[in-house]
């Protein structure tokens, strides 16, 4: 059994889904967070994550910010820190930070586990990325 296989074992159907990519019409594997949350669980993982950036922005006359967050992931085999960030440009959420904390946390679990190069957090495709508005003068 191979460790992609090791890690699906424990996940339900509706904890992962098949995206398609429109632009390269390639399939892509989504953990869902309830995946996420199991692998943490099952794989006894612990992280913390620390808000490295956030920057104002306007966005549709409302203003909003982009926000960058680090989770540093742990278990028994290693460590491993990425980032992740979210705007109004990269989701449809009012809530970018908890996106952020949520791409953040699921992309450093499955880095962890060793399976980020087949399977892909499902916050990461929350939303086609949005065109910048010019302001009308």
């Amino acid at each position: 059994m191979t460790k992609n296989t090791l890690k699906m074992t424990y996940l339900d159907p509706s904890d992962y889904e098949t995206y398609t990519d429109e632009i390269t019409g390639d399939q892509v594997n989504l953990i869902l967070m309830s995946g996420i949350r199991k692998i943490i669980k099952k794989e006894v993982i612990t992280y913390t994550l620390s808000l490295e950036d956030i920057q104002t922005m306007t966005n549709k006359g409302k203003e909003s910010f982009h926000i960058i967050v680090k989770c540093t992931a742990r278990n028994k085999t290693g460590e491993i820190e990425t980032y992740a960030s979210a705007s109004p440009h990269t989701t449809s959420s009012n809530y970018v930070v908890e996106m952020a904390e949520k791409r953040a946390v699921g992309r450093a679990v499955l880095m962890l586990v060793d399976i980020y190069d087949k399977y892909k957090g499902a916050d990461e495709f929350s939303a086609k990325p949005k065109p910048l508005s010019i302001p009308k003068l």
